[in-house]
């Protein structure tokens, strides 16, 4: 039986946070998808609108993923973990106060769009805060608990609805959203970028020159 050291301990610990960011984000994304028909049903709202619903949570994070993860590289990834979630919890509780149909699009678009900042900053810190050799075992343990808030999003989800109303769901969203980033705020470290590499046009020129750049 092997013992952790304190070091590895210390990463675990610190990577819990990230985990529940995971889970957060696939939970957003599909604790929804239960009951949106069932809301919709008495807007007169088509099969197509029901698949835009779903379709805005996942098509913000197709769009901005890149873009966040590119700021995350520029100014470090914890400050666009914290600023993801509590843009995810203001999308929730947006729709929360207002209750109008109107706003779930933009309560959705939202979430979506504040998604695609933290999943990408939790994986990059996943990274950064396990050595070489257990950054395997840890993206399994990130992957695991994102794909538990993709299973049991609907389950959960639908549970909350019965209990009490969309509302009530996208409550619990918010407060989810907000505990994770209390939590990260306390025990997450500011990692900072990783200095990159700049090329001038000169540079390049000087590369394309080169006979072993032109060599096969």
């Amino acid at each position: 039986m092997t013992s952790q050291t304190p070091d590895a301990a210390v990463a675990r610990w610190r990577t819990w946070p990230l985990y529940a960011a995971g889970f957060t984000t696939a939970f957003g994304a599909h604790g929804i998808a239960a009951s949106l028909g069932r809301y919709t049903e008495g807007h007169a709202a088509s099969l197509l609108v029901l698949g835009g619903l779903l379709a805005l949570y996942d098509g913000a994070e197709v769009l901005l993923k890149p873009v966040f993860g590119t700021l995350a590289d520029r100014i470090g990834a914890r400050p666009v973990l914290l600023g993801g979630l509590l843009g995810f919890a203001g999308a929730s509780l947006c729709f929360v106060l207002a209750d109008n149909t109107g706003l779930l699009w933009a309560a959705r678009l939202g979430q979506g769009a504040a998604a695609s900042a933290f999943s990408p900053a939790a994986s990059a810190l996943v990274a950064r805060l396990h050595p070489q050799g257990k950054r395997g075992r840890a993206f399994g343990s990130y992957g695991f608990f994102k794909s538990m808030g993709y299973t049991a999003g609907p389950l959960l989800g639908g549970a909350v609805i019965a209990l009490g109303g969309l509302r009530l769901l996208f409550a619990v969203m918010a407060v989810l959203a907000l505990a994770v980033a209390a939590w990260a705020f306390a025990v997450v470290p500011a990692v900072p970028p990783l200095p990159r590499a700049r090329q001038t046009v000169l540079d390049l020129a000087r590369r394309l020159g080169e006979g072993s750049f032109l060599r096969p």
